[in-house]
């Protein structure tokens, strides 16, 4: 059974895909909840207070993910395992990978930038390490470790995001197949 704080997180999530940060309240968050109004306060002083909760544990969840790619035996293989535990986060944890990745309202992100500047940077130089140990491993040319992690990165996130905006329909196992494929493609051009 969920506790009222993982409650209260999931009906912030909720509304906050389908109305955005504005559209967000307290008594929303409550309502949906099904607890009264006045007891969210007991867990959270407001609605920033909330929306940088729900920011922090989609980026916590998302290195979670990301964590179980170090069990590769050579920097490729944990560069393979980090791009499927993507594909795993995106498809399983989907409200909280279509916040952080697709509908942050960035009206209001300076007012949690700064409280989220360690919680993002975690997941994104994750993946510039495995992108610099390939280099280093030879498995990937030699280049800006940076950009071929922004590079890999942003191609999975465009091929997510065109399923979820409808663009592109098919099964979770139909997707698998055509996100290895289009990885494989991008990662061909990159190795030595």
């Amino acid at each position: 059974m969920k506790d009222t704080k993982e409650t209260i997180l999931a009906a912030a999530c909720d509304i906050y895909l389908l109305e955005g940060y504005k559209g967000m309240s307290m008594r929303k968050v409550a309502t949906r909840a099904g607890i009264s109004p006045t007891a969210i306060y007991r867990h959270y002083e407001n609605k920033e207070s909330l929306h940088i909760q729900v920011l922090r544990e989609g980026f916590r969840t998302f290195d979670s993910y990301l964590q179980s790619a170090l069990q590769g035996d050579t920097a490729l293989d944990r560069l393979h395992l980090a791009a499927k535990r993507f594909f795993s986060f995106a498809t399983e944890q989907r409200k909280y990978y279509e916040i952080l990745f697709l509908t942050m309202d960035h009206t209001v992100e300076h007012k949690v930038k700064g409280t989220l500047n360690a919680d993002s940077a975690v997941s994104q130089e994750f993946m510039v390490e495995r992108v610099r140990d390939c280099m280093e491993e030879g498995s990937l040319k030699d280049d800006e470790a940076e950009e071929v992690a922004m590079l890999l990165l942003s191609t999975c996130n465009g091929f997510f995001g065109l399923y979820i905006s409808k663009k592109r329909t098919g099964t979770i196992a139909e997707m698998k197949l055509q996100y290895n494929r289009m990885y494989h493609r991008v990662l061909n051009g990159l190795q030595s």
